[in-house]
């Protein structure tokens, strides 16, 4: 799928941006130890040298921080040297100490700890890696977060050991957390060899570490080695932090931070078949959402997501009357419902859901309405519309956009962020009409209204957005003149036929005109049947356009060449890379050289639109077998988008079709 400036719904993923900023060095001579990433995996079991010698240096931390409570000023000075001198192997020691019922030990370990500069990258760790973490520790809690998000998503898990680093290391509790959710969310590879070597990763990383989160790798690990989920050791793992939130004994174990090990365990009991474990965990464990709105919500939208709907159903019976008053709420549980099979009692919750909206109100009161109040509203139903679509609940989501969209005035730029992405819904579900009924009435006002253009053109993302409209209206004009066509089927006569295929022609011709970034359109044009004439002149196109692409992927490439290339680079060069195969994939030209470039993308960054540019690329070069497994890894980022299953349908009918004369040949 193309990642252009005017794409045709979906966009791509964006990561965060990164600031390369210095690595800060370890001063106290701790030495990393290389990581292998998942190559020739150790053996879990069992207690090698390495071990022995990390549990006498935990020993002998142990007795130091002891001595930093000793009565001898010259012993307290010397235990703090030696344990400074040791470094992170002596951290693990020192954290726990720092809640040491002696004040002096406390104090004194908090201060060595804060003491430390810890470099967070290793020389061995890949380069897309050591750009995350450097300058990691001089940054923000946010930007640290971001990442950590970042590493999480690098592909084959090749962040995983400096993951492991920030879930031991990081100062902060919150952070270790993260980088822990974000290990024990990530996909686990099918190959048992790659588990057990990602497992003994994790233990090599964590040492004899102990606090909560490195207590949740523990077991998790564990899990990876076996490629089983340890239902007993994970409830008997949550039973225990609930005991402590119970009994307020630490601040590093929170009610939050057990909900969070909750979700995590029945996602991953849900994901091994075991449901009912699942449910048990999330039913058990109710008591720890709190009863508020968004807390309400985001329980609920976890339950479905993971399609735990017995646990939205019990949420709804709690909390009844917060539901009642919450149109999210109450849209959650419909979906929920739906999921169930329940569509009627689902249809109606939803109507209800609708029914809260103050744009339902007379037009004389919303015209009454303040402008701020009027604009946070219509950002709600926007948003509320976007989950929505995103579920693939898409009545009800161009239900809530075409309120918004009707009740105010089309100059209203709150009206126009709902137009803009239910005219890409509409683009995707091939509901041609109604995209041009969408975007027409906007492509004459701006023409006739200088102020509405340049208040529309003020805004940089709304106005590159609007200004690719009038191709897009020339494009679904032409797709609504083919599906007509293809309606009449054998009613029209030939010249009838002719003339109507010129019209298409002619539109999509001026559409890509009027916007020559816009390869999708291209491509639709490349597949339409005409004259030698007609694909003479898309042949002219097509070739400027693959020239164009070309170029801007060497450009990108010698820029990232150069060496020093921050990750913005490499994602513009990922983008190059993936527009050009789209295109060729789509028409003609070096298939196998599209796939080339779209695999490379697809490393640099992955997410549903390369990949679905990937499986197109597959299916080009005849591959279909890989075509279908990308698509599905594709639509298993978008469950629910359109154009993704659509592909995939399509691949797996020509699957099915060369299987079927291949079988034929053989038998004859």
């Amino acid at each position: 799928m193309s990642t252009t400036s005017f794409p045709t719904g979906r966009r791509s993923r964006r990561l965060p941006g990164l600031f390369t900023l210095l690595g800060l060095a370890l001063v106290w001579g701790w030495v990393a130890i290389p990581a292998s990433h998942g190559q020739g995996p150790p053996p879990i079991g069992g207690i090698d040298a390495e071990e022995k010698n990390t549990a006498a240096v935990s020993a002998e931390a142990r007795r130091l921080v002891e001595a930093l409570g000793s009565d001898s000023y010259a012993t307290r000075l010397q235990a703090r040297d030696k344990l400074q001198r040791m470094g992170l192997e002596a951290i693990d020691e020192l954290r726990r100490a720092t809640t040491n019922l002696d004040s002096e030990i406390a104090l004194a370990a908090k201060s060595i700890v804060g003491s430390y500069s810890i470099v967070w990258f290793m020389e061995d760790d890949p380069k897309v890696v050591r750009e995350a973490l450097e300058g990691y520790g001089a940054e923000s809690i946010p930007e640290r977060q971001a990442r950590i998000m970042m590493l999480a998503e690098l592909p084959d898990r090749i962040g995983l050991p400096a993951l492991v680093r920030i879930a031991r290391f990081e100062s902060s509790t919150g952070l270790s957390r993260k980088a822990t959710i974000e290990i024990m969310e990530q996909a686990i590879d099918p190959n048992p060899a790659k588990g057990r070597a990602n497992a003994a990763l994790i233990k090599k990383g964590l040492g004899l570490s102990v606090r909560q989160a490195t207590e949740w790798l523990e077991v998790y690990a564990d899990d990876l080695a076996s490629g089983l989920y340890s239902a007993d050791q994970w409830r008997r793992l949550v039973r225990k932090q609930r005991d402590v939130v119970d009994s307020l004994s630490s601040d590093e174990v929170t009610r939050e931070s057990v909900l969070s090990l909750v979700r995590i365990c029945a996602v991953r009991a849900a994901s091994m078949g075991d449901e009912e474990e699942a449910l048990r965990l999330a039913a058990e464990n109710m008591d720890l959402v709190p009863a508020a709105t968004n807390d309400l919500i985001e329980a609920s939208n976890w339950a479905t997501d993971n399609q735990l709907y017995p646990f939205v159903f019990e949420l709804y019976v709690k909390n009844r009357p917060m539901f009642d008053r919450s149109a999210v709420l109450l849209y959650g549980y419909a979906y929920a419902l739906q999921g169930a099979g329940e569509k009627q009692k689902a249809s109606r919750i939803a109507d209800q859901a609708f029914s809260l909206s103050p744009l339902g109100q007379a037009k004389g009161e919303i015209e009454a309405m303040q402008p701020k109040a009027l604009e946070e509203l219509a950002k709600l139903r926007r948003e509320i519309a976007e989950n929505l679509r995103k579920r693939g609940m898409f009545e009800w989501a161009a239900r809530e956009y075409r309120q918004v969209v009707d009740a105010l005035p089309i100059t209203d730029l709150n009206s126009l962020s709902c137009r803009i992405p239910l005219s890409d819904m509409y683009g995707e579900l091939a509901r041609h009409q109604d995209v041009i009924d969408l975007i027409a009435p906007v492509i004459d006002r701006m023409a006739k209204d200088g102020d509405f253009k340049a208040r529309v053109n003020s805004d940089f993302n709304t106005g590159v957005r609007v200004q690719g409209w009038p191709a897009r209206l020339e494009y679904h004009s032409a797709l609504r003149d083919l599906e007509l066509l293809e309606l009449a089927n054998n009613g029209n006569s030939d010249a009838q036929r002719e003339a109507s295929l010129e019209k298409a022609r002619q539109r999509m011709m001026a559409g890509y005109r009027a916007n020559p970034r816009d390869i999708d359109i291209l491509i639709k044009m490349y597949g339409i049947e005409g004259d030698d004439e007609w694909r003479d002149a898309v042949k002219v196109q097509l070739d400027s356009a693959k020239r164009a692409g070309l170029l801007e992927v060497k450009r990108w490439e010698a820029r990232v060449a150069q060496g020093g290339a921050g990750l913005q680079t490499e994602m513009t060069f990922a983008q190059a890379l993936n527009n050009y195969a789209w295109l060729v994939c789509n028409t003609e030209g070096d298939f196998k050289q599209a796939l080339k470039y779209s695999l490379r993308s697809v490393k640099i960054l992955e997410d549903s639109a390369r990949l679905d540019t990937c499986g197109r690329c597959y299916f080009a070069v005849g591959d279909f077998e890989n075509a279908i497994r990308v698509q599905k890894r594709a639509l298993a980022l978008e469950p629910h988008s359109p154009p993704l299953k659509r592909q995939l349908l399509e691949f797996e009918k020509a699957k099915k079709k060369a299987d079927a004369a291949a079988e034929d040949t053989k038998a004859n």
